[in-house]
């Protein structure tokens, strides 16, 4: 075995025990969710598949030849694990039931498939697994094509999986849970159309099964790494709450009204506009609104506001004479309701005072 290679299988042996360690610690963790449950099973799998592997990569698999074949048919519990765990965080209504047990139809055919395989011996089974690992795979072989409608099966329920969190996030921007685990999908994707198409060239370049799998090993021991990370970081992640949306039609008629206030009618200009106010434009509740924008625009009410007479600010200073105007009077006019909100405003969003934003205007022109 090589240094390269003694150093990835480290980094292997590590992501799996990481594996095991995050479900443990998410399983623990206060309000078992369902979301929570799934996630773990994932890892759990994930596990069990990179300790196998990990095994067949080294010679402990010698002393242990009967833990071969566990994690094969386990694989084909991922897919849908993938799609019901973007469910739960995206359908606050959402409860595991017996129809969802069809979803485990495809393992329970492979597992018994493979029964046959079980009752060897040690010998027989690691001849096999040496066989199918130094096996070039040829296009006229029924294992080819086997193999590739497993791609083809995941890669249904990834879409699918994405298609619900893209829904979803069309209505709600900011969800933490939703954006990090679809973040986690596409990344997911992209190992896996890396290693399909080597999967589909093998057999023109003649090339080996086992760098792949090494390959593909390590990939998942970095996306669990980041799960870890992410973990760490933001501890509150998994606890996240899907918010109830609501009728989907009333919630675009609130939002079309808020936009239309914003963008036609410039309701921001108003100095004295506070969200009582503006929600007595609207005819609609002070929550509602919150909630609204919060969802849509990833922002509270003060942030939104803020952010339109800005935009209003710096288009009046962008089209005006920069020699002659007055601040105060820009502040004035872009609905700020005197010079320390309009200061603190620029420097909060433009790290520059409006002052020093005007003399990088005046620059620009003379360049």
């Amino acid at each position: 075995m090589t240094l390269f290679s003694s150093i990835l299988n480290a980094l292997i042996a590590y992501g799996t025990c990481q594996a095991f360690f995050i479900a443990f610690v998410v399983l623990k963790s206060p309000k078992r969710t369902v979301f929570k449950r799934l996630f773990s099973a994932l890892l759990i799998i994930e596990g069990i598949i990179l300790f196998e592997r990990l095994l067949v990569e080294t010679t402990l698999i010698n002393a242990t030849p009967h833990v071969l074949g566990i994690a094969y048919p386990i694989s084909f519990l991922k897919p849908p694990l993938l799609f019901l765990m973007a469910l739960s965080i995206t359908k606050p209504d959402f409860r595991l039931s017996q129809k969802d047990g069809w979803h485990s139809l495809p393992f329970l055919l492979i597992l018994a498939i493979n029964i046959p395989f079980y009752p060897l011996s040690g010998e027989e089974k690691l001849e096999m697994v040496t066989s199918f690992m130094n096996e070039i795979p040829s296009y006229k072989s029924f294992g080819f094509y086997f193999t590739l409608s497993f791609f083809v099966y995941i890669g249904i329920y990834v879409v699918k999986s994405l298609k619900t969190l893209n829904t979803f996030k069309k209505e709600i921007t900011n969800n933490t849970l939703v954006n990090w685990y679809r973040t986690m999908l596409l990344w997911y994707s992209g190992f896996l159309i890396i290693h399909l198409v080597y999967f589909i060239i093998q057999p023109l370049g003649q090339l080996n099964f086992g760098v792949i799998n090494q390959l593909s090993m390590l990939a998942m021991t970095f996306i669990i790494q980041a799960i870890a990370f992410k973990l760490i970081d933001q501890s509150n992640l998994f606890n996240t709450k899907t918010p109830v949306l609501g009728d989907p039609e009333e919630r675009k008629n609130a939002e079309r009204l808020i936009l239309k206030k914003l963008e036609e009618d410039k309701i921001y200009l108003d100095e004295e506009l506070t969200l009582e106010r503006f929600a007595g434009y609207l005819n609609l509740k002070q929550h509602q609104i919150s909630v609204l924008i919060n969802q849509k625009f990833g922002c509270s009410y003060k942030k939104l506001i803020k952010m339109y007479r800005l935009a209003e600010a710096k288009k009046i200073l962008e089209n005006s004479d920069q020699t002659t105007i007055r601040l105060i009077d820009v502040a004035h006019q872009s609905g700020f309701s005197n010079k320390v909100s309009f200061h603190r405003v620029f420097k909060e969003f433009e790290n520059m005072s409006p002052s020093e934003y005007l003399k990088k205007l005046e620059n620009q022109k003379k360049g």
